[in-house]
């Protein structure tokens, strides 16, 4: 009995290699797993005993893989079938039969059919995609005065996963920021309100160059702000975009319609210059950075812009420490109003 059961592990243990992709060194030493990639001079490789592997092209002399794979061409359509490295380092693709030669220096990607096909045929529902965080804070103060203050932010940003080729695509910012504060002194009641969320949805046409539109509401009560609407559009670039880095540039066109707790009410064409930071320092702290100037172009002197500025500190997989600062600034508010609505906030923020 004994024997039976050891020769059908060592079969499944041999039907396992069997269908698993060889990569073999020069050294002589052999590995198995699964292609992951070929990208940049580099073969990552996903082993079920040793994880995940990336090898220097340089260090292979023999690799074949079972299933068929996608070869991205630089200028060319890709290749797909039967995949195997040649002893010159470039690669034999064997499609219904057929063998072709792919030089190595041609090759921008390879990777399994099936995982290229997912990443291009991506599809997803309105509520799928979306990467950001949200962030919730709430003090009291008992005393002289009595003051509660409740905040919470959102930033998030939706855009399909990246794939080999480059594909025009949307992407799709969202922020929200609101402020809700009270406190009472001697019988004497005072709120304070700031409500400020945007939509940007964005058109790749390169993978640098954008055009955008903008939806924009604000009710600042410190300003005597009761209502704003915002909308335009315009061009932007992402000038920096790794995985530590991004830092995006912008600037349009917006039309504004304006209306002040004093009953005034104001509406005018201003441009937009902005830009979008963002910089993950390590795997625990994250600086998120906005800022966008809005010059009036009806009333040419005046002039507003708003800012913020979040710091985050990882503390689990999800949840973080957040604090940051919010500065809402219009050069001409209704008389007795503040030019300036700075907040800071802290709380604890949700990744998703």
């Amino acid at each position: 009995m004994k024997t039976v059961l050891l020769v059908a592990v060592l079969a499944g243990v041999c039907a396992q290699a069997a269908w698993a992709d060889v990569v073999t060194l020069k050294n002589g030493d052999r590995v198995t797993g699964k292609l992951v990639t070929v990208k940049g001079g580099n073969l990552d490789l996903k082993s079920d005993i040793l994880g995940e592997l990336t090898i220097p092209m340089d260090k292979v002399a023999s690799f074949s893989v079972e299933k068929p794979a996608t070869v991205v061409v630089k200028g060319k359509p890709p290749v797909e079938g039967q995949l195997q490295l040649e002893p010159s380092g470039d690669w034999q693709v064997t499609a219904k039969g057929a063998p072709q030669t792919v030089t190595a220096a041609s090759v921008e990607v390879i990777m399994p059919v099936s995982d290229y096909n997912s990443l291009v045929e991506h599809t997803a529902k309105p509520w799928q995609d979306w990467k950001g965080s949200a962030s919730l804070g709430y003090g009291l103060q008992y005393g002289n005065q009595d003051t509660r203050t409740f905040t919470t932010t959102i930033n998030a940003v939706r855009e399909r996963p990246a794939t080999p080729i480059f594909t025009p695509h949307w992407r799709t910012n969202f922020d929200l920021a609101t402020l809700l504060s009270n406190s009472t002194e001697n019988g004497v009641f005072v709120d304070s309100h700031t409500f400020s969320t945007d939509v940007r949805p964005q058109y790749l046409f390169t993978q640098s160059n954008f055009v955008f539109g903008l939806v924009q509401f604000d009710h600042i009560s410190t300003q005597g702000l009761y209502w704003r609407q915002t909308y335009g559009g315009g061009y932007g670039r992402d000038l920096i975009k790794n995985p530590n880095t991004t830092f995006s540039a912008l600037g349009g066109l917006t039309y504004v319609h304006e209306k002040f707790f004093d009953g005034s009410w104001d509406d005018s064409a201003q441009g937009l210059i902005g830009e979008i930071l963002g910089h993950q320092f390590s795997k625990r702290i994250r600086l998120d950075h906005d800022f966008n100037f809005y010059p009036n172009l009806s009333d040419t002197g005046q002039y507003r812009f708003d800012t913020a500025t979040t710091l985050s500190i990882k503390v689990a997989s999800k949840f973080s420490l957040n604090t940051g600062v919010i500065d809402l600034y219009l050069s001409n508010p209704p008389a007795g109003n503040k030019k300036n609505s700075v907040t800071f906030t802290t709380g604890i923020g949700y990744a998703f």
